[in-house]
């Protein structure tokens, strides 16, 4: 199992106690609480238990709803190894299937975007309707009882929230809306980030698990340190984070920024927002892996998939309100969005030092026990999230 060639103590590290570690970590008051046990990264038995447990279970976000406005426009991806289509259909609603041929199950669309009248798989040229449906198969008529009907993509279930498309495996996965209701009435929902529109789509692949991104996104205690060259601009003291409620399906921490005016503040054509949430950033997590910062002025989401115990890919945007874009001169715009891309990657090559670094120093048995700062409580929010899936309590 790929593991990038760093050794760690807790590979071989037997299912049962890591999941010990993990629900004794997830019982402790956040008041005396201590990281993330360092087996959770690490172990081999618990990466495919967490796979099939969260990845094959839960909703995972794929990408925003404006990527694909258009009928016939698709988005593919991965999750945990299943290749998945989205497509926006002729009526407006977008639908999932398993991105592979119905015949022998070639990967169907190889590109990871595009738009597209009918699907053709380029081994045999079976062809799909928009929807899923076998509308050609070649030759098929020389097979007895062959029935087109009885062959189609296998559908996926996809739900569209303030925006954001996503996917789930499971079967009959329970409403996202309905679990996330209490995070959009009570603090995003404000912003509209539907309304949001999206200016990058951009791929990383790191050497780490998957959840030292997540552990790393859900604090902010180290923007003031590491972040000096991007995030920490904004002059948002340690001091005026809040940490939200705890809930099963989310966790998120919020601040104003000191200044009313320029980068991180509210347009004045923004009717949506009030008071001191014309200048307040949030940072959220929709568990397992979907990480979306808002404010006034731009959303970057991050959606982290993992392909190892120490290797993970990270597809992430950046979406604009539309009343900052329309102030953008169109002789300017290419100039923007470069120099967009290139903050967004300083930042991400900021934190890039910092999760791969969380992985190699977790990988000894030999550490300290190690505390959580006040505003890390969506750290202990996370952890007490993978306990109840994965140790079933």
């Amino acid at each position: 199992m790929e593991n990038d060639g760093i050794f760690s103590d807790h590979t071989d590290a037997p299912l049962a106690s890591v999941l010990d570690a993990l629900q004794s970590a997830s019982a402790t008051p956040f008041d005396h609480a201590h990281p993330i046990p360092a087996a959770v990264n690490h172990s081999a038995e618990f990466y495919i238990h967490e796979r099939n447990k969260l990845f094959m279970q839960e909703w995972i976000c794929i990408g925003r709803a404006d990527e694909i406005a258009g009928a016939g426009d698709y988005l593919t991806h991965q999750v945990t190894g299943v290749p998945v289509l989205i497509v926006r259909q002729a009526d407006g609603s977008i639908k999932g299937f398993v991105n592979a041929c119905a015949h022998r199950f070639a990967c169907l669309v190889p590109d990871k975007k595009g738009t597209t009248k009918r699907f053709t798989c380029p081994y045999h040229a079976w062809t799909y309707d928009l929807n899923g449906t076998l509308v050609r198969a070649p030759y098929m008529e020389m097979k007895e009882g062959f029935d087109r009907s009885e062959h189609r993509l296998r559908r996926l279930c996809t739900e569209v929230w303030e925006g954001f498309v996503y996917v789930s495996l499971s079967e009959r996965p329970k409403s996202l809306a309905d679990a996330l209701e209490p995070l959009r009435a009570n603090v995003v929902g404000r912003y509209d980030m539907a309304c949001y529109q999206t200016v990058m789509r951009e791929e990383m692949i790191w050497n780490a698990n998957w959840k030292n991104l997540i552990e790393n996104f859900t604090e902010s205690y180290h923007v003031p340190m590491a972040h000096k060259k991007t995030f920490a601009k904004h002059g948002k003291p340690l001091e005026k984070y809040i940490c939200g409620e705890d809930s099963d399906h989310f966790g998120y921490h919020r601040a104003p920024q000191q200044a009313e005016t320029g980068s991180g503040a509210a347009h004045p054509g923004n009717t949506r927002l009030k008071g001191e949430w014309r200048r307040m950033m949030v940072d959220f997590c929709v568990f397992p892996c979907h990480l979306v910062t808002v404010m006034p002025d731009y959303l970057w989401y991050i959606s982290v998939q993992p392909e190892g115990i120490g290797r993970f890919r990270a597809t992430w945007g950046v979406g604009i309100p539309p009343e900052i874009l329309a102030d953008i001169p169109a002789g300017d715009y290419d100039r923007w969005l470069n120099n967009l891309r290139d903050y967004m990657n300083v930042a991400n090559n900021e934190d890039k030092l910092l999760v791969e670094a969380l992985y190699r120093g977790t990988a000894s048995t030999h550490l300290p026990r190690g505390t959580l700062h006040p505003i890390e409580r969506n750290l202990w929010q996370f952890t007490r999230y993978l306990a109840r899936l994965c140790c079933g309590g």
